[in-house]
Parts: structure tokens; sequence; C-alpha cells
């Protein structure tokens, strides 16, 4: 199979489809999708592919609209450590951080952020894409404006956290359906996506309120159902890239980015989160490629700075400067030479 569905995704999508009355298996036969059923976690399959997947459901519905059953269809009472964080929690606005672990279940191209002004809160759902139909696509800012009301729904049922939603693109049908299920205002056009709530809502006390409790549940939810966050594996994939793709070295975050197949604000995004930075990768590859380099005599020291993504000779021997202490010549004289070509790779 081109594209293979983990098995806690497929179990959510079964249970949307049958929600909605699409035809799941339709629909992976039709997209040549399979069940990914050996050990260890199926493979992030690329942003295009789930839209299509999403799109192909959702024009098949009978009952509802496929991307609010697919809201709907996830359950945060099968994992003890979420629904122990929903339960222990002082207030709603500890719980945003739920909203982050969002792409960490459905695609790491999908973010959310918060802003105060004027007494209201604003989420903003958002898809970074460099592909123009995929950016902020109107399926995908649905669902996770559905999602995100689901939660608020699961956590203060009796809280009206969300007072209108606003969406950039037309309705996929009634807007009448749209109010009804998110039970609020819903404006389609408008200038932003945005869910916007006051903030004293967001503030109210919840029973629960165990801070250790809270601390314990949280930890668990980061280290055992997120695997420390997908932070550590874009850093590990971006650090690996850089040290084995030379061409990278001279095409700046962009040019990573499209190599890792993600939208740059979400690399850098997510570099962040992880303590470190595009810089400091690139420094850090450019280095250990240099002291390679630079013991192959066949290779003088302006072509070196040039593949290692440098403009000039003297740019490259002051950051080698900064790196070992001593210039570009001086090391190499203290080193004994390899094979000429050996140890990098030209692309």
């Amino acid at each position: 199979m081109a594209n293979e569905i983990g098995l806690h995704f497929v179990s959510i999508l079964t249970q949307a489809a049958a929600r909605s009355g699409s035809d799941l298996r339709a629909v992976l036969v039709a997209l040549n999708m399979g069940v990914h059923t050996r050990e260890g976690r199926a493979e992030r399959f690329p942003l295009n592919i789930l839209v299509t997947l999403f799109e192909q459901l959702e024009a098949r519905s009978s009952k509802q609209r496929f991307v609010f059953a697919l809201a709907d269809a996830f359950n945060f009472d099968d994992q003890p450590a979420i629904s122990a964080l929903l339960a222990s929690a002082h207030d709603l606005r500890q719980l945003l951080q739920l909203l982050h672990w969002v792409p960490e279940v459905l695609h790491p191209d999908f973010a959310f952020t918060e802003a105060e002004t004027q007494g209201y809160m604003y989420i903003r759902p958002t898809v970074q894409s460099v592909d123009p139909r995929l950016k902020d696509h109107p399926l995908l800012i649905e669902l996770m404006s559905a999602v995100t009301l689901r939660l608020a729904k699961r956590i203060a049922p009796s809280l009206p956290l969300v007072e209108r939603i606003h969406f950039a693109h037309d309705p996929a049908g009634e807007t009448a359906v749209y109010e009804a299920y998110f039970g609020c205002p819903v404006i389609f056009n408008a200038n932003e996506n945005v869910l916007i709530g006051h903030v004293s809502q967001f503030e109210q006390p919840l029973p629960g309120s165990l801070p250790q409790a809270f601390e314990r549940a949280e930890e668990t939810v980061r280290v055992k159902i997120l695997g420390n966050g997908i932070s550590q594996t874009v850093h590990m994939q971006a650090e690996q890239l850089l040290q084995q793709r030379l061409s990278l070295l001279s095409e700046g975050l962009p040019g990573l980015a499209a190599a890792m197949q993600c939208h740059p604000r979400r690399l850098q995004r997510e570099l962040q989160a992880a303590g470190t930075s595009y810089a400091a990768l690139l420094s850090q590859a450019r280095f250990e490629r240099a002291t390679v380099m630079l013991r192959d005599p066949a290779l003088d020291i302006e072509s070196i700075a040039l593949k290692l993504g440098f403009n000039e000779r003297r740019s490259f021997t002051l950051a080698f400067k900064r790196w070992q202490g001593m210039t570009p010549s001086q090391y190499r004289q203290q080193q004994k030479p390899i094979k000429a070509g050996a140890r990098y790779d030209e692309r």
C-alpha cells in the first residue's frame, strides 16, 4: 500500500464514517490506503493525502457532515492520563495546552494560537502549507474548530466558552447547520479563522483542581502518549538532513522545510520548542562538514566555503575561527589528509 493508517486513527475514522453515513472502505480502496498492523507507529502521510481522504469521506456522507462526525468521534476517555488531566485542572486556561496536542493526533501541520484582547480570548486554528490549496483548507479548519468545541464541552458542558466563530471560507451548506452544531453564531467570508470567547469563562474554577495529580497526568501524556512530542522528531530529522545533504547548507530554512515536506513556520516553531534553532543546526552541520573537507587535499578552501553555503572565503574563515579557535588553513595543517571526496555527500 502506498499509505497506511494507524489502527487508532482507523478506529476514529470508522466511527465518524458510521455516524455520517460515509463509506470508509470504498474510500480507502479508491485511494490505495491500507491499515498499519505491524509493530511501531504508522508513518505520517502527507497533508495532501489527508485532505483527499477527508474530501472523499465528506462527499460520500449521507447523514451529517463527516468533518463534524470526525470531531465527535475523538474520545479522550479511552486515555486514562488525558481523562485525569481534564479532571484535575484548576481552570480552562490551564487546559488550553490540549489544543497544541491536537496536531499530534491529526497532523503536524495543524497549529493553534491564542491571544487575549479587551477581555476576549481569540483561538486561531491554522493549517501551514506551501501549497495554496492546502493552506487553511476549509475542511481542516472546520475540523480543528469542531475538535476545540468538543474539548470545551467535554470539560465544561455548561459554560458558553465560544461566543462566535469566524471562517474565512464559504459555507459548505446552510449556515443554520453550522450554528446548530457549534451552538453559536458562525460568520463566513471573514478576514480570518478564529473562535472567540470571553476570557472570564476560561478563568472559571473547575471542581477537580488537584495540582499534583494534574502535574503527574501532564507528564504521562507528554512522555507516554505523545512520545515527548513531535519537536524531538522534527529536530532530529532536520539535523540529519543538514548533515547528509550538502546542498541544503545553502538553501536556507525554506529549503530545509521543503526537504522535510513541511511549512517553514512550522519547522521554526518545532525547533524552538526543542530548544534549538535553524541557525544553530546549520552552524553545527557546517562545522562538521568543514572538519572533514579540510582534510581532503583535493579541495581548496574557496571551494569548501562555497560548498558549505558561504558567499566568500572570508565569511567561512571567520565562522571557522569561532568554531575551532583557528583558521581553516591552520586546522588543515594540523590534520592528517584523507582520501579525496571521502565521507561527504554532494547532493
